[in-house]
């Protein structure tokens, strides 16, 4: 069977392989597993099994098709899978070429239609359908399909809707008809496999039924039937019906279970006999008890066995028969496919040809791992051991195991099951390739040429030869490719090309030489003239391009990007451009190019902002803005060495803001930032020196000019921030600071008290005048203008709480009370500071000792990143309760290592937010951090 049509079924209707009827209850389980939900679908099952007519049809596919998610309209088609592949490769063949129009009866949801359509795309083709659902969907999904909603040839008794008949719909003439497994409807389980004439007339009635075929059918049209999985076949008796209905050039296409019946419709029908003109259907006649017949002669049933008569087999040995009558009688029921009463007639057997043939029934009703033992014991014997230990394996999914014994068979029954086994293997090597596992889809390929090389398909050779090349396995690829080039292959030829080149794919073709290319020409050539093959395509457009043919070069390098996927369409956009470059076409369209080749094929940061410079140099800021944008969100980390053309580049097309922004991303990033480069991002800051970035930047700036010793450098910096913006708070901090730093405290001081004035004065904020007011106490707690300045503040405190209702916060305020105001009573909790600079540790550890904490403290400025100091921290951090890193004043390289001990040994760790400002910042620090430390504290850290 053609692969096509099993991955049609598969990817359309949800069918992944055949399924017995017997098996449907347990299917259908495993889908819905809520015994309420199955309930009305297995009582609808059960009337459609016992031939319940229309109705029972009817409930049973409209159930079905009321559980879309759970997808059981492929059950449908899984049931009549192997019957299908058997109408969808003999029915074309049936119809005439040219147009005409074609009917499918019961037609379901499209599935036999849809690819006939497909096949057969010169005929009009129409389907009838009796449950609403079904036709409903068939319509959304085969638009092409004319579809009609109604019966064919329901008898009037049939129990359905208002217990009377349903009429056909009126339907155009036809030129051919399909009946493909419809009409006995349901009958599966409770008829043997052949009826003989009259039983067959007695129980499906088709002379009637067919009659329906007047007025639908044009006379000479051409009548298709096939009886399907339905039980009762007879073929025969159905051909000799035809003839007595008057049908013309009756025939018979296909043997055995797989039989279609065609015949020409005459000019009318008539019922020529007497006992088939009122023949409805009806059900068969319930069974009679009778006595066990008389067990006739052994060397009898020898002979009747012989005859193939198996009905008088059955009639002449009784039911519970023992030795060797079981022994006939289980054969006479395994030839009818009566397996499951085969099996247990043989079990009274005893003797050893019956346990076989027990093992094939098992292997028919589909217990595979009961017959597996027994039938792998008996495989030496091959033929139908073989046959059947190779079904076993299919059944069990062991594709491998499946293959040999089927192949090593060697009798006709086992070719379908071969051919299938065979499909499915190919099916999992495609999806192995699918998923990157290309060893295991080459050993599975190669499994397959071991048992025959004959036995490699097309889509096999085509795996292999993939498989090889990705694998660098050259000599077996080149085997590979020479059969499909022999075959005509597209396939073929480029695969030749590819070995000849050393090259597993087409992002390999960028570093083939010129000379090495154009040994394989010749089948580079065949491959685009076979089928214009993308890979082809590219390697002569590559050829062409560096031999400086640019013009052919074009041609087919256009068509390799119109052609291609992946990376190879994207590298062939980009030597598009370059040709095109090298022939002077507009810059706008070579630009596009890269910009496409770039969409498939990501180039380098670098070739990237050099194509945003050649577009703005071209005037193409459009494009330059698309090329940089790129850039822009790779950050400069390419550009370590210089990025200062890449800033100018963004400043100019997307402003400074931008710039600016880019570089201090860039910052965040790394660990030490070379002075120059800070240096860049400080001057791209002045601009936007309010912002938080500008004044992360200036911190950064500034730690690394001090680190640096350049303390005169941070001093002039600030002096003149500050001449550009007086007003600027962050920056009399920075510069009271570094005063501080430095020992002058009385320019501290100054600084602190303009600071003070801005923040009163100018911005009016009581909160900030208090905070800054603390650092000047510190610094001279006598100096008689700060109680000035307390008063002041105490009185617009007190002022304010009066207009706003609320309790005066600095109500009795004293010098000495404001600077330990929000500090908790410390009781020899042990703090580790790790940062700062010596001014701030000198005043501040005997400040905090007198409110009883204990503090170790490794300033930045006396301790640098070396491991005794480091082993130092370690070794106080067992005791500690806490540890503060005071993050602008201390390196990465020292913050941390130690900040990782920290948290392994359980130490809380408090990082300064920015810039402690003076002794108010760090203070209101300590202050934040003092709850983890009396909780480190009281757990006896």
């Amino acid at each position: 069977m053609d692969t096509d049509v099993k991955r049609y079924l598969r990817q359309g209707f949800h069918v992944e392989g055949p399924l017995s009827p017997g098996k449907f209850e347990s299917e259908l389980a495993k889908r819905i597993g809520s015994p309420g939900r199955r309930r009305p679908i297995l009582q609808a099952w059960k009337r459609y099994l016992a031939g319940g007519g229309l109705e029972a049809v009817r409930s049973f596919y409209a159930g079905l098709l009321a559980h879309p998610r759970e997808r059981l309209e492929g059950l449908v088609y899984a049931m009549h899978l192997p019957f299908l592949e058997f109408y969808a490769e003999q029915v074309p063949r049936l119809l005439e070429p040219g147009g005409g129009r074609v009917l499918e009866v019961g037609a379901f949801t499209g599935g036999l239609v849809g690819w006939l359509a497909r096949v057969r795309p010169d005929l009009e083709w129409h389907a009838l359908e009796g449950v609403a659902e079904a036709v409903q969907i068939g319509r959304e999904r085969l638009p092409g399909v004319t579809w009609h909603q109604g019966w064919f040839g329901a008898p009037s008794g049939s129990p359905q809707e208002g217990g009377g008949g349903e009429a056909p719909p009126q339907l155009p003439l036809m030129d051919a008809v399909l009946l493909l497994s419809v009409l006995p409807e349901g009958y599966l389980g409770d008829l043997p496999g052949r009826l003989e004439a009259e039983a067959f007339d007695r129980q499906f009635g088709l002379p009637g039924r067919l009659m329906a075929l007047q007025g639908l059918l044009r006379p000479g049209g051409l009548l298709v039937y096939g009886h399907g999985p339905f039980l009762g076949k007879n073929p025969e008796r159905l051909g000799a019906m035809l003839e007595e209905l008057g049908f013309s050039e009756v025939r018979c296409t296909g043997e055995g279970e797989y039989c279609l019946v065609s015949a020409r419709m005459p000019e009318e029908l008539s019922l020529r006999r007497r006992e088939e003109s009122g023949v409805q259907v009806v059900p068969p006649p319930a069974p009679v008890a009778q006595a066990q017949p008389a067990a006739a002669p052994v060397e009898e049933l020898w002979r009747l066995l012989e005859a193939e008569d198996y009905a008088a087999v059955l009639q002449n040995s009784p039911e519970d028969a023992r030795g060797e009558l079981a022994y006939l009688r289980g054969r006479a029921l395994f030839a009818l496919s009566r397996f499951a009463e085969a099996e247990a007639t043989l079990a009274g057997a005893g003797r050893a040809e019956a346990e076989d043939l027990r093992a094939f029934c098992w292997v028919e009703l589909e217990d595979y791992r009961r017959a597996l033992p027994r039938l792998e014991a008996l495989a030496s014997r091959g033929g139908r051991y073989r046959f059947y230990l190779g079904r076993v394996y299919l059944g069990l999914g062991r594709l491998a195991d499946a293959l040999r014994q089927l192949f090593e068979a060697g009798i006709p029954e086992a070719e379908l099951y071969f051919k299938t086994a065979l499909e499915r293997m190919e099916e999992r090597a495609v999806r192995l390739s699918r998923e990157g596992d290309w060893s295991e889809a080459s050993r599975r390929v190669e499994f397959v040429e071991d048992l025959s090389p004959q036995l490699l398909s097309r889509g096999l050779l085509r795996l292999g030869l993939q498989a090889s090349l990705s694998q660098g396995l050259w000599a077996r690829a080149q085997r590979y490719a020479q059969r499909l080039y022999d075959l005509g292959e597209a396939a073929g030829a480029l695969g030749m090309a590819l070995v000849g080149l050393r090259v597993r794919g087409p992002e390999g073709l960028e570093s083939v030489p010129l000379e090495n290319l154009k040994e394989v020409e010749p089948y580079l050539t065949d491959a685009v003239a076979r089928a214009e093959e993308a890979t082809a395509l590219l390697a002569l457009g590559l050829l062409r391009h560096r031999e400086g043919r640019h013009t052919e070069a074009l041609r087919y390098l256009e068509a390799a990007a119109r052609e291609g996927q992946g990376e190879s369409k994207g590298f062939a956009y980009h030597l598009l451009a370059e040709a095109k470059q090298a022939l002077g076409h507009s810059m706008t369209e070579v630009l596009g190019d890269h910009k496409r080749a770039h969409a498939f094929r990501a180039y380098g940061v670098e070739e990237l902002f050099a194509l945003a410079q050649q577009a703005y140099e071209q005037g193409e800021t459009v494009l330059a803005r698309e090329f940089l944008a790129r850039v822009r969100d790779s950050g400069l980390e390419h550009f370590r060495g210089d990025p200062s053309a890449v800033l100018r580049l963004v400043e100019t097309l997307e402003g400074p803001w931008e710039a600016f922004r880019l570089l201090a991303r860039s910052l965040e990033h790394t660990r030490n930032p070379s002075l120059e480069l800070l240096e860049l991002a400080y001057r791209l800051s002045r601009g936007f020196s309010q912002s938080e970035e500008a004044q992360n930047v200036r911190g950064r700036y500034l730690a690394a000019l001090y680190d640096a010793g350049q303390q005169l450098g941070a001093e002039a910096l600030l002096l003149a921030e500050l001449a550009r913006t007086p007003e600027a708070l962050e920056v009399r901090y920075d510069l009271a600071e570094h005063y501080e730093r430095t020992g002058a405290y009385k320019k501290a001081a100054e600084q602190w008290r303009k600071a003070l004035e801005v923040a009163y004065y100018w911005e009016k904020d009581l909160e900030l005048s208090r905070e800054i007011l603390r650092n000047l106490l510190f610094l001279n707690p006598t100096d008689p203008d700060l109680q000035l300045y307390l008063e002041e503040l105490k009185a617009t405190s007190k002022a304010v709480a009066q207009l706003d209702g609320v309790p005066d916060v600095l109500a009795g305020a004293t010098p000495d009370s404001l600077l330990k105001e929000g500090l908790p009573r410390f009781h020899g909790e042990y703090l580790l500071v790790v940062g700062g600079h010596t001014q701030l540790r000198s005043r501040m550890v005997p400040f905090l000792e007198a409110q009883g904490l204990k503090v170790d403290w490794f300033d930045s400025d006396a301790n640098a990143a070396g491991r005794e100091v480091i082993r130092r921290i370690h070794s106080r951090l067992e005791r500690a309760h806490g540890m503060m890193i005071i993050s602008s004043y201390v390196g990465h390289d020292l913050s941390e290592p130690v900040r990782l001990e920290a948290e392994n040994l359980g130490v809380p760790v408090y990082l300064t937010p920015g810039r402690a400002r003076g002794i108010t910042g760090f203070l209101r620090a300590v202050a934040e951090f003092a709850p983890q430390l009396f909780k480190r504290a009281l757990r006896g850290g």
